[in-house]
């Protein structure tokens, strides 16, 4: 069966009035979730805004790790009047996995060689929509544990709180030293319009060892424990089609971090990230991206006994094949004896060719 765009346009306007909603499946997912997500609904007027809302409604469960499968149906009660029966699979009460993995990037999280990581997700752990993650990674120079819980704020489940507790231990080759990281954190997410905003507590406890006598004198001076408490806000506006690989969108990420509140780090820092994608040719497989990065910290002398300056472990550094590729990780900026110390400034411009090998041949003029 076939229709034109009068047919569909005028299907699409036809006005229907939604008199009762009626949820199957649900067993762990309390009643107040059910109904908040449920009785925008009641506030439709015609097919179109009920497809919208429909969709919303199976992005929003699944992204809320709630549900794996929601089926949305609509039942004739008269001519304009329906109801709506909608059908949810909930999501098992915990999932995990273990993968393998391969690398030679020294100074990244999975260090050099590969490892193994074994995840856990435990989803809609209270019934309303709370998720608790943890990971558990292990490198040949580089180990991360890492507890997450994150809950959605009533009644527009837009907004999220959420903690983690984490500890890091690698090797950081390209600077010469060894590190040790535990921390605590804690985070609310308010989104506002286009944007989205985030701000986040940062309690850390923190160890630096050199590797040997040969790392140089600037890193050593920096060895020892040190605490970081910081407060950081972050203002973001994405409207990218992907986030790995984005063919078209813009991206604008304004983070600013105050540390001091306690501890021994004692600094102000902010960064600038903006980014353009757009395809040519009409074609997604080939992409062009403009991106401008710009970065600054300072020590604060306003707090008392702060003589330590940046430590090494909160300045920036640039190169890599997330930051620029055609150079090793930290491969630019000062450096001492071999060692990167990273930089208090710094700013980065870039404009890409991305082209996409997966699906045949691509236009290159």
């Amino acid at each position: 069966m076939s229709f034109t765009e009068e047919e569909i346009e005028e299907f699409l306007k036809r006005p229907i009035h939604i008199s009762k909603v009626v949820v199957d499946g649900v067993s762990r997912t309390k009643d107040d979730l059910i109904k908040d997500v449920f009785t925008q609904f009641f506030n439709i007027h015609t097919c179109e805004e009920y497809l919208k809302t429909a969709q919303d409604v199976q992005t929003l469960l699944n992204g809320l790790s709630v549900t794996k499968g929601v089926q949305v149906l609509l039942d004739d009660e008269s001519d304009s009047t329906l109801s709506v029966k909608v059908n949810l699979t909930e999501r098992s009460r915990w999932s995990g996995g273990i993968k393998g993995f391969l690398g030679n990037d020294q100074d990244a999280t999975m260090g050099v060689g590969g490892g193994l990581n074994i995840n856990g997700l435990f989803p809609n752990l209270f019934g309303r929509a709370e998720k608790v993650s943890c990971c558990w990674i292990k490198a040949l120079t580089n180990h991360r544990k890492e507890l997450v819980f994150t809950k959605p704020m009533q009644p527009h489940l837009s907004s999220f709180i959420g903690g983690s507790l984490f500890n890091y231990s690698g090797n950081v080759t390209l600077s010469g030293y060894k590190e040790n990281n535990s921390g605590v954190s804690l985070d609310l997410t308010v989104p506002r319009g286009f944007f989205s905003h985030k701000v986040s507590w940062q309690g850390v406890w923190r160890r630096l060892l050199p590797f040997n006598n040969q790392t140089c004198f600037a890193v050593r001076e920096q060895a020892g424990h040190s605490l970081k408490s910081s407060l950081k806000y972050e203002l973001v506006y994405d409207d990218r089609d992907d986030f790995i690989m984005p063919s078209n969108g813009k991206l604008l990420r304004i983070s600013q971090e105050l540390a001091g509140f306690g501890g021994d780090a004692k600094f102000y820092s902010k960064q600038l990230v903006v980014q353009l994608n757009k395809s040519l040719f009409n074609d997604d497989r080939v992409v062009v991206q403009l991106g401008a990065n710009v970065g600054h910290i300072q020590p604060l002398n306003l707090f008392k006994n702060n003589s330590k300056g940046v430590s090494i472990m909160d300045k920036f550094y640039l190169g890599g094949p997330t930051s620029l590729r055609g150079f090793q990780n930290k491969g630019i900026g000062p450096r001492e004896r071999d060692n990167a110390l990273g930089a208090d400034m710094f700013w980065q411009l870039s404009a890409p060719r991305a082209l996409s090998l997966s699906r045949g041949p691509i236009p290159l003029f």
